[in-house]
């Protein structure tokens, strides 16, 4: 896509243009040795100036869209010869036309002429080099604008949904109901439910964590859910990866949670999450049970697919007649 010139930025551009003029007018006069009417100079140049700059313009726009180069040096370079080339051109192209072949037996003023033109599109291109590259600092620091914003909204979402008073009610009733039956079990899931949250406050303003720490977080919150539900809740995680891979913080969770929230778990259908870690990917499975009073808007899937979009990755969601699959890839 072009960049956009805003009115600042033509202004700015006529401005130089005129400048500049006044400045090649006596460079003009020193190179040649001949004098000129200044106004005449000035109308007779500013329009195929110009044209030049309009196309050094078009030109390096061309490049840095088709051409993916890295080196900002090499790139500079590139763009001097192609325009240089241009101007060449057109500088053979005026001087046929206005003058025919007579214009070329003349060899030192057409040297001149030339080096004058090469010399104001060199200024042009390095002027043009320099606009886009303000562009392009100003669109990544609004990339990066974008993806904190993000981020802090994934870190808020993710943390109200786990502090929102169901689960919190859940919870405490689970926990009630354990003082009574089993003392010791009450007092573990109570430093669990702690662990959970002392996780999700830790890991607030963290962009990434290991695996081993999300595996530790997603032990806890397991077996929270397993006190709730029994043996209709089935979690079974195989790791076969280096614990220092790194991955969004409560990533795995949302994904056991989103299985749990959207499909039926008792006795007779019981619910059987899958986690798999290679060394390539995470695989979250789930055997398909929806509910049918659960909500389909998939907030929080949507909101883990905004954060791995951030790192130019993506999520892939697989669903079946029977199975739910979400694969993620590593972060680092």
């Amino acid at each position: 896509m072009m960049k956009k010139i805003d009115k600042k930025h033509s202004i700015a551009f006529v401005l130089i243009v005129t400048i500049l003029l006044v400045c090649f007018y006596y460079m003009f006069q020193i190179l040649t040795g001949k004098e000129r009417n200044f106004w005449d100079f000035f109308v007779i140049n500013l329009l195929p100036f110009v044209g030049i700059a309009l196309m050094d313009f078009l030109i390096i726009n061309i490049i840095y869209k088709y051409l993916k180069i890295r080196n900002i040096y090499l790139h500079v370079a590139l763009d001097l010869f192609i325009s240089s080339l241009f101007s060449v051109f057109v500088i053979f192209l005026v001087n046929l036309s206005l003058l025919g072949i007579s214009a070329f037996k003349n060899s030192p003023d057409i040297i001149k002429s030339g080096i004058f033109i090469l010399l104001w599109n060199s200024i042009v291109v390095l002027l043009i080099e320099i606009f886009f590259y303000n562009q392009q600092q100003m669109d990544a620091e609004n990339k990066i604008a974008i993806m904190e914003k993000e981020k802090i909204q994934y870190q808020y979402d993710t943390l109200k949904a786990q502090i929102n008073p169901h689960f919190l009610f859940n919870s405490l009733n689970v926990l009630s109901s354990l003082a009574y039956e089993d003392a010791e079990k009450a007092n573990l899931f109570a430093k669990k439910m702690s662990g959970v949250y002392r996780y999700l406050l830790l890991t607030n303003e963290r962009p990434l964590v290991t695996l081993q720490e999300e595996l530790a977080f997603l032990d806890s919150y397991i077996f929270l859910e397993q006190i709730r539900f029994g043996n209709n809740l089935r979690v079974e995680v195989v790791n076969k990866a280096e614990l220092n891979r790194k991955v969004i913080p409560v990533s795995l969770q949302l994904l056991v949670e989103n299985a749990v929230k959207h499909n039926i778990t008792t006795a007779g259908s019981p619910l059987t999450i899958h986690i798999e870690i290679t060394e390539d990917r995470i695989t979250v499975s789930n055997n398909l049970q929806l509910r049918t009073t659960a909500d389909r808007g998939g907030v929080g899937l949507k909101n883990l697919q905004k954060q791995y979009s951030l790192y130019n990755k993506t999520i892939e969601v697989i669903k079946t007649d029977t199975e739910f699959i979400v694969k993620l890839t590593f972060l680092d």
